[in-house]
């Protein structure tokens, strides 16, 4: 009887500094993933927004040599669009704070942020290519109006338009293959984590 109760009692200490070893290796490896995906996040986001804000001074300086109402339109849309793609970029990371400092606050605060990344490259058509497109075609046709204010399509903004909507194909499958290959898999562990701690 002695035996078995050290046995179990053995059992016991063993059993807390096992789970408390899976709870930090649980913890490590979801880390470092999500670290590198936070600092190509950081990246992008720093190349984005610089690039909408050194933009504006040009749409607006263009907005005083404008050729007519139709570019004026689309030299506005292009402004808004660039404080707009910040605004969405910045608000994408902004993550309620856990009051919970456990293992399973730290996962659905990472839970959390993957999924509005994921939402954010997801939707990059509504927010960011089309108004950018609309902006430009905008633009580029409102340079080409005739006497009577009627835009004429050229040959040279045919082939350009061509390219631009290649060029936003290519966006948005790089942006879908982002959030099927990068987000995805990562998230659905997430979630495998939090399923093993609510087991």
């Amino acid at each position: 009887m002695r035996l078995d109760d050290l046995k179990e009692e053995w059992q016991q200490e063993i059993e807390p500094r096992k789970c408390e070893n899976n709870l930090k290796t649980l913890v490590a490896e979801v880390k470092t993933k999500t670290l590198k995906i936070d600092k190509e996040i950081k990246r992008r986001d720093i190349l984005e927004i610089s690039i909408a804000i050194l933009l504006i001074p040009f749409w607006l300086y263009g907005l005083f040599s404008s050729a007519g109402t139709i570019q004026s339109i689309g030299l506005w849309i292009l402004i808004i669009a660039c404080l707009f793609i910040p605004y969405k970029l910045i608000k994408a990371k902004q993550v309620s704070p856990t009051k919970d400092a456990s293992v399973k606050g730290f996962l659905l605060q990472e839970q959390e942020k993957l999924k509005l990344q994921k939402a954010l490259i997801s939707s990059v058509v509504w927010w960011y290519l089309l108004p950018l497109v609309t902006g430009i075609i905008l633009v580029t046709l409102g340079g080409t109006v005739n006497e009577l204010g009627v835009p004429q399509i050229t040959e040279q903004l045919v082939i350009y338009y061509g390219f631009l909507g290649l060029l936003c194909i290519a966006v948005y499958l790089l942006n879908k293959r982002a959030a099927h290959k990068k987000f995805a898999p990562l998230l659905i562990q997430v979630e495998q984590k939090l399923a093993q701690l609510d087991d």
